[in-house]
C-alpha cells in the first residue's frame, strides 16, 4: 500500500513536472517569423506569460479544458482552445494585418509613444528590413528606407541629407547618446557608418529640428539608431539566442560576416555581437556619362610616381577599405522596474583613400595627388545606464546613461611626384550625461523632462615627413591642441490627450555652450593666441496630432532648433590661402532654426495608407565665411604680403521648403505596393547680401516606386528608385569647383538624373535559416549621385544567408 502511494505520488508528481515543462511557440503566419512580445492570456484575462525573442513563452498552470487569447500590436487577437494548441504541437500561428495597429516611435521623445499622437514625421526601419535588404553600412540602410538621400565620398562613407542639412547640421543619436562632436564638420561627414548596421535592432528618422529633445545640430534631423538589447527570461529557465549571417557582393567583391550572441536568465542578461566586412575596389555601371570613368590611377614603383592607364575604366581603382564592429551589452535587473546596464562599442575602419581627390587632375591633365589617403576611423564608446519604473514619485520612468566615447580620425597626403607627406591626426575624448525623465499626470497627460551634458577634449597633431632624408617636421595641426568643447541643456515638455481624439505637445529646452582655444603661433604666425565662447541657446516645440476617425490623422508641427559653434567652426578655419587670412571670431554665435510642417495620414480600408507632408525651414544666423574686420582693420600684412581678413560670421539666412507623399497598398493574392517622394528645394544668400543661391545640402527631389509579391515563405520585391538632376545654374557655387560632377555641352558642371531597378528576393529555408537573394542595378546604369564623388556601384549580385536561434 505505501509502495502504491509512493509510486502514484511519483506519478503525479512528473506529471505536473511534464505540464510545467510544454513550452508554446508563436510565430507569423506563412513566413514562420518568431513573434516576440505576444501577450498570452487565460480565462477571465489571467495572465500567463509573455513570448521572448524566440516567440516562446513557457506555460506553468494546469489548463485543462481553459481558452488562451493571444495579443500582440499587428495581428488580431486569437482565441483557441488548450486542446487545440496541445494537438498543434504547441506551435500558434498568427495573422499579420497591416495598417491595423499604431507605428510605436521613440525618436520623437525618447520613450515609446504611439505613433499616431505624435507630430512630427518619423521613417522608422526594422530588424526585418536590415534582414530583407542587407544594406553594407547603417549609410546604405538610410537610403534603402526611400526616403533618405545619402552622398558618398568614397566607398567608407555615407552623408545623410535631412531636409537641405546635413554633417554637424543633422545628429546621429546610438543608444540615446549623441555622436556628433566637437570636431563634426559642415562638410560632407561620414561617421554614419561607425553605426554596425548588421546590430541595428531599430532605427528612426525624425525630420525637421528635434532640438527641444536633443539639443544641438538636430536642424535637418535626428537619426537614432537602437541596437541589439539583452533580453531577460520571463521565467525560471535561461534564455539563449543568436543570429549567424554570412553576405557577399559581386560590384566590389564584398564578403560580410555578423554572429550575435545573447544569454539571459530572470535577473542577468548579456548580448555581444561581432561584425567583419571587406570591400574590394567598386565597379560602376556600363550604360551611361564616359566623364565618371576612372581612365588613370597613381601607382609607386621604385619611389616614383607614375599615371597609369586604367585598362578596366570602369573599376574604381582606390575604393577597398574593410570594416570592423564590435559590442557587448551585460544588464542586471536586482528588482522588478530597475534596470542597470554596462555596454561597450568599438568599430573602426582600414586606411581608404578619399576618392574625389585622387580622381582630380592638375590643369595640364597630371594627377594632384599620390596619396590622400583617410586613416582607420574609429569610435568608442562605453556606456552605463539605468532606467527605473516608479508608482509614485516625481517620475513614472527614469533613464539615466553616462557615457565615455573616444572618437580617432586621420589624413595622410603628398602630392604627385612630391617627397613630402603631410601626416594629421585628430582625437575627441568626451564624457555625455543624459537623463530623461517621464511623469504620467494621470490618464491623459505625460510629463518630459531631463538634463544633458557634455564635454570634449580635443588632441591634434601634424607632422610633415621629407621622405628622402626620412626627416619628420611638426607643422600646424588642423585644430587647436587641447581645446576643449561643452555644452549643458535642461529640458520640459508636456504630451496631453484633450480628447480620445486630439493629442497637444509642446516643449522648451535652455542650452548654454562654450568652447576655449589656444592657438600656438610658433608653427602658424596666427593674428590671436587665444579665443573663447560662450552663449546660451532657448528652443522649443509646439504640435497637435489629430485624429478624426480611425483611419485618419492630421498633424502640425512647429519647432525650432540650434546649432552652437564646435572647434571645427573655430579652430580648422585658420589656413593660409592666396590673399586671404581667416581669423577667430569671439562674437560668433548658435544658428537658430524655425520650422513649420503639416502632415496627413489616410488609412482607406485597412488596404491603402497614404502619407504626405508640406514643411518649411528658416534658419537665422546661419554660420558662413565672411570678410571682416581686425581690430578695425579689414587686410593685414601676412607672411610678407596684403591679405583680406575673413572670419566665419553669423551673418546669412538659409531657407528649405518642400514636400514628401508616400503610400503603401495591398493589392490582391499577396501582391502589394509602395510609392515614396520627396521633393524640395533650399537657398541661402549669397556674399553680396542681396542675391540667394541654391543650398548646398538639398538634394535633387528623388524617390521609389515597389512591388512585393508574398506567399508562404517566399518574399519577391522589385523596386525602382529615381533621382531628378540639377543644371549648371542649380548647383550650390560650392559645388561647381568639384572634379566629381560631369560636364554638359558648353563645358559647365551638372548634375543629370539616374534610375535604378533593383530585383530582391527571400525565402525561409526553415524557421531560423533565411536565405536572400538580389540583383541591385539590373539595368547596371552608371550613375553618381548628387554630391557624391565615387559613382554608384553597377550591376551588383547580393547573396545573403540568416540563421537564427
Amino acid at each position: 500500500m505505501v509502495l502504491r502511494s509512493v509510486i502514484c505520488s511519483l506519478c503525479t508528481l512528473a506529471g505536473t513536472l511534464l505540464l510545467q515543462a510544454q513550452t508554446i511557440t508563436v510565430v507569423e503566419e506563412g513566413a514562420d517569423r518568431p513573434l516576440e512580445g505576444v501577450q498570452v492570456l487565460a480565462k477571465f484575462s489571467r495572465p500567463l506569460g509573455t513570448t521572448n525573442v524566440n516567440g516562446q513563452v513557457r506555460v506553468v498552470a494546469d489548463l485543462g479544458s481553459d481558452t488562451l487569447s493571444f495579443i500582440v500590436p499587428g495581428h488580431p487577437v486569437v482565441r483557441i482552445a488548450w486542446d487545440d494548441v496541445v494537438r498543434r504541437g504547441y506551435r500558434v500561428a498568427l495573422v499579420v494585418v497591416p495598417f491595423q495597429m499604431p507605428e510605436m516611435v521613440v525618436s520623437a521623445n525618447r520613450w515609446e509613444q504611439d505613433g499616431t499622437r505624435v507630430p512630427d514625421r518619423i521613417t522608422v526601419m526594422r530588424a526585418a528590413d536590415v534582414a530583407f535588404h542587407n544594406p553594407g553600412t547603417s549609410a546604405d540602410l538610410l537610403q534603402q528606407s526611400g526616403e533618405v538621400f545619402v552622398q558618398k565620398t568614397q566607398q567608407a562613407g555615407g552623408s545623410p541629407m535631412l531636409r537641405g542639412f546635413a554633417a554637424n547640421r543633422v545628429l546621429i543619436v546610438v543608444d540615446g547618446v549623441r555622436m556628433n562632436n566637437a570636431i563634426y564638420r559642415a562638410g560632407n561627414l561620414q561617421n554614419v557608418i561607425n553605426v554596425d548596421v548588421h546590430a541595428v535592432e531599430h532605427a528612426e528618422v525624425v525630420y525637421g529640428p528635434g532640438a527641444m529633445t536633443y539639443g544641438s545640430d538636430a536642424i535637418g534631423g535626428v537619426m537614432d539608431f537602437r541596437l541589439l538589447r539583452p533580453g531577460f527570461s520571463a521565467d525560471s529557465g535561461l534564455l539563449v539566442r543568436g543570429t549567424s549571417y554570412l553576405r557577399s557582393a559581386s560590384a566590389a567583391n564584398e564578403l560580410a560576416g555578423h554572429v550575435d550572441l545573447g544569454i539571459g536568465s530572470r535577473k542577468f542578461a548579456f548580448v555581444g555581437s561581432a561584425s567583419l566586412t571587406g570591400y574590394g575596389d567598386l565597379r560602376m555601371g556600363s550604360d551611361g556619362l564616359d566623364d565618371y570613368l576612372r581612365p588613370w590611377y597613381v601607382r609607386t614603383f621604385n619611389g616614383v610616381d607614375s599615371q597609369v592607364v586604367n585598362v578596366d575604366p570602369k573599376l574604381q581603382m582606390g575604393t577597398a577599405f574593410e570594416n570592423y564592429a564590435y559590442m557587448a551589452k551585460l544588464a542586471y535587473r536586482p528588482i522588478h522596474g530597475l534596470e542597470v546596464g554596462l555596454n561597450g562599442y568599438y568599430t573602426t575602419t582600414s586606411d581608404h583613400p578619399r576618392y574625389d581627390a585622387m580622381i582630380t587632375a592638375r590643369g595640364d591633365g597630371s594627377a594632384r595627388w599620390a596619396v590622400w589617403n583617410y586613416g582607420p576611423q574609429a569610435w568608442r564608446m562605453i556606456s552605463g545606464e539605468v532606467s527605473h519604473i516608479a508608482k509614485r514619485g516625481p517620475w513614472t520612468k527614469a533613464h539615466l546613461v553616462i557615457a565615455s566615447q573616444r572618437y580617432d580620425e586621420s589624413r595622410t597626403q603628398r602630392g604627385f611626384r612630391q617627397t613630402e607627406i603631410t601626416l594629421q591626426k585628430e582625437q575627441v575624448d568626451g564624457l555625455w550625461l543624459n537623463l530623461d525623465l517621464q511623469k504620467f499626470l494621470g490618464k491623459r497627460v505625460q510629463l518630459l523632462y531631463g538634463a544633458e551634458a557634455i564635454h570634449n577634449l580635443v588632441g591634434s597633431h601634424a607632422a610633415q615627413h621629407e621622405t628622402v632624408d626620412d626627416a619628420y617636421q611638426n607643422i600646424n595641426a588642423r585644430y587647436p591642441d587641447g581645446s576643449t568643447w561643452w555644452t549643458g541643456s535642461v529640458y520640459v515638455g508636456a504630451m496631453a490627450d484633450l480628447t480620445q481624439r486630439l493629442t497637444l505637445s509642446a516643449g522648451a529646452r535652455y542650452s548654454r555652450s562654450g568652447l576655449e582655444a589656444t592657438f600656438d603661433t610658433t608653427l602658424f604666425p596666427y593674428p590671436t593666441t587665444h579665443t573663447s565662447l560662450n552663449n546660451g541657446a532657448l528652443t522649443g516645440n509646439m504640435g497637435a496630432a489629430w485624429r478624426p476617425g480611425t483611419a485618419w490623422k492630421l498633424a502640425i508641427d512647429l519647432s525650432t532648433g540650434f546649432r552652437s559653434p564646435n572647434i571645427d567652426d573655430v579652430g580648422k578655419v585658420f589656413s593660409n590661402e592666396p590673399g586671404t587670412v581667416i581669423v577667430p571670431n569671439p562674437d560668433l554665435g548658435p544658428e537658430y532654426a524655425y520650422s513649420a510642417e503639416l502632415s496627413v495620414e489616410k488609412t482607406i480600408l485597412d488596404r491603402v495608407k497614404l502619407s504626405g507632408s508640406l514643411f518649411y525651414i528658416l534658419v537665422d544666423d546661419v554660420m558662413v565665411r565672411r570678410p571682416y574686420d581686425l581690430n578695425g582693420a579689414d587686410s593685414i600684412f601676412y607672411e610678407g604680403s596684403l591679405s583680406r581678413v575673413d572670419a566665419i560670421q553669423n551673418v546669412a539666412q538659409a531657407r528649405v521648403w518642400g514636400g514628401t507623399f508616400s503610400m503603401e497598398a495591398i493589392l490582391f493574392a499577396g501582391f502589394s505596393a509602395e510609392v515614396r517622394y520627396t521633393g524640395q528645394s533650399g537657398s541661402e544668400d549669397a556674399e553680396d547680401g542681396v542675391s540667394v543661391v541654391p543650398l548646398r545640402h538639398s538634394p535633387p527631389s528623388f524617390g521609389r516606386i515597389g512591388l512585393r509579391w508574398a506567399h508562404g515563405r517566399v518574399d519577391l520585391r522589385a523596386l525602382f528608385s529615381f533621382s531628378d538632376g540639377f543644371t549648371t545654374e542649380e548647383l550650390a557655387p560650392t559645388e561647381k569647383d568639384k572634379p566629381i560632377y560631369a560636364l554638359d555641352a558648353a563645358g559647365d558642371p551638372f548634375c543629370p538624373p539616374w534610375q535604378v531597378l533593383d530585383v530582391k528576393g527571400s525565402i525561409r529555408v526553415t524557421p531560423a535559416v533565411l536565405l536572400s537573394v538580389g540583383v541591385e542595378n539590373v539595368l547596371d546604369a552608371r550613375y553618381r549621385t548628387y554630391s557624391s564623388g565615387m559613382t554608384s556601384p553597377g550591376r551588383n549580385f547580393i547573396v545573403a544567408l540568416r540563421a537564427t536561434f
